[in-house]
């Protein structure tokens, strides 16, 4: 029994030592493979994705399955997002002043202003040209030899706003926004379009016209009469409310003939006014693209209050008349009315660029008379759309021979009650000659109304808006 015991245990030593030996060897195979897994992950991420998986399974028997998937997974989106955002803003404002002074001595007439008040010679602006000299048969003022001083100011504002927005997705979206924003702004005089500048002639009979017709008519090409009253009688066919070309008188009818050689003055037709030569000397003196329009509603033998918008009862002299074609109202030609009537029609062709006055005969001396014009001047403005700061309005003085020579104080005081108010002198000129009346005392002789609606173009020149 014993000894069926011992071969029990010395077949299982055996058995045990077997399974041991068995073990090791398959430890030693196992280690010859030498698992060098190399995983070269590289994550590059220039978005470069270079994975570089090198899985070189060097099995020792150089079998070298080098499976170099190079995962390079170079998702070449390039997404170089570079967001080369590049925005080469590349404002190249340019401002190009070319200002190309360029003088020309050539010895020709130069002819730049015209001939006003005490023969001075003024430009456009109301400059001041004491080296020109005024001749005595034009109301241009030249001069020879002068230097043509053309003042060309190119301003070149060259905006190139170069916005390259290089969003290099190497789906390479080279947004190039190019605003190449050239503002080329050359300020040369302005528009050659053709251009009506309209001014208003107001007051009473002075304004309207009252002086003998001169030997030699006052006359422009580009002076156009906006009609004020219907006036077949005379010859005329122009009707209310129409342009026409320039002829006397500038205002209402014709008033047919006075005679005062009795008392050392002239005789014949009259109907000559200062805005006849103001309407000359205005178009001398603009550009050849623009016409003066002239919208004359001055009402002879007329108080103030008859002007004003507020008028009632007694509007009109007690020898006057409604002026045909003009707005009635209770059955009289309110003067007010007749006056916006005109000029909104004149401004569906041009601009009111300013308002000349006379009146003060039937109110000399009446101190209510200031207030009484600038709420006229003011309640026209409003009515009519103007800027007072655009639009001057300029008074004259009365005939210093005549019977009203003591309201010019008050005419002298217009710019102290008026916005943008003015008045011009009714003095004598340079050499003394005296502004006189045609011989009644009261209204303007030829010579001196032309050289009235001269000074009124002067100042209308030196204070204006163009």
């Amino acid at each position: 029994m014993i000894a069926k015991m011992a071969d029990k245990s010395a077949l299982l030593l055996l058995l045990i030592l077997f399974f041991i030996g068995c073990g090791k060897n398959t430890q030693q195979d196992t280690d010859t493979g030498s698992s060098d897994a190399d995983s070269d992950s590289d994550s590059d991420s220039d978005s470069d994705s270079d994975s570089d998986s090198d899985s070189d399974s060097d099995s020792d028997s150089d079998t070298d399955s080098d499976s170099d998937s190079d995962s390079d997974a170079d998702t070449d989106t390039d997404s170089d997002t570079d967001t080369d955002s590049d925005t080469d803003t590349d404002t190249d404002t340019d401002t190009d002043t070319d200002t190309d002074s360029d003088s020309d001595a050539d010895g020709d007439t130069d002819c730049p202003g015209v001939c006003v008040g005490q023969g001075e010679c003024r430009t456009m602006n109301g400059t001041y040209l004491a080296e020109y000299t005024c001749p005595a048969d034009s109301p241009i003022c030249c001069d020879t030899g002068t230097t043509d001083a053309d003042s060309d100011t190119d301003t070149d504002t060259d905006t190139d706003t170069d916005t390259d927005t290089d969003t290099d997705t190497d789906t390479d979206t080279d947004t190039d926004t190019d605003t190449d924003t050239d503002t080329d702004s050359d300020s040369d005089t302005g528009s050659n379009e053709p251009q009506m500048h309209i001014y208003l002639a107001l007051g009473q009979s002075n304004m309207q016209g009252a002086a003998f017709l001169p030997d030699t008519p006052v006359f422009h090409e580009r002076v156009e009469v906006l009609q004020g009253q219907n006036c077949p009688q005379d010859g005329n066919p122009t009707p209310y409310g129409e342009w026409r070309e320039m002829f006397p008188p500038m205002i209402k009818c014709k008033e047919g003939t006075r005679d005062y050689s009795s008392t050392g003055g002239d005789s014949g037709p009259i109907g000559l006014g200062p805005a006849d030569s103001f309407a000359v000397t205005m178009a001398e003196a603009a550009p050849e693209n623009v016409t003066i329009g002239i919208v004359g509603a001055a009402y002879g033998g007329t108080d103030i209050e008859w002007h004003l918008p507020n008028c009632s009862g007694t509007c009109l002299p007690d020898w006057g008349s409604n002026v045909d074609g003009a707005p009635v109202t209770n059955g009289t030609t309110l003067i007010y009315n007749w006056i916006v009537d005109l000029a909104k029609k004149a401004q569906q062709r041009g601009v009111i660029k300013g308002i000349i006055f006379h009146h003060g005969e039937n109110n000399s001396g009446d101190p209510n008379w200031l207030n009484n014009v600038n709420t006229l001047v003011t309640s026209l403005r409003n009515d009519l759309g103007l800027d007072p700061a655009e639009v001057p309005f300029i008074a004259g003085e009365l005939p210093y021979t005549g019977c009203c020579k003591s309201h010019n104080t008050l005419v002298q005081q217009i710019p102290d009650r008026v916005e943008n108010g003015h008045w011009v002198s009714a003095g004598p000129m340079p050499d003394g000659t005296v502004l006189g009346d045609r011989g009644d005392s009261l209204h303007w002789s030829t010579f001196s109304v032309i050289e009235m609606g001269k000074r009124y173009a002067a100042k209308m020149l030196e204070v204006g808006n163009y």
